[in-house]
């Protein structure tokens, strides 16, 4: 009788051992998945705040793009060459 209760308490610890480490490694998968969605979000959303203070407001698309020449944009001097389809910008900051 108790040989037999020792081996039933063994099983059940060893069921319960599998369950928490399933459970352990759901939590870790889903805490990793979490952390790399908010670190791409994050990245997003500086990435954007840096574009946004660039302020290339006054060219809205490619068409507005002077052909060459400098212009002085917050303390910038941004010059535009284009050569066919592909415009070329060098900014040099003061």
């Amino acid at each position: 009788m108790l040989v037999q209760t020792l081996v039933i308490s063994v099983i059940l610890s060893m069921i319960a051992v599998m369950v928490m480490k399933w459970v352990l490694a759901r939590y870790v998968l889903a805490a990793r998945n979490y952390r790399a969605s908010e670190s791409a979000s994050h990245s997003q959303w500086a990435a954007a705040e840096q574009l946004s203070r660039w302020n290339f407001n006054a060219y809205p698309n490619s068409a507005f793009i002077p052909s060459s020449g400098f212009t002085d944009i917050e303390g910038a001097r941004v010059q535009f060459t284009r050569s066919g389809s592909q415009v070329n910008i060098t900014v040099e900051q003061d």
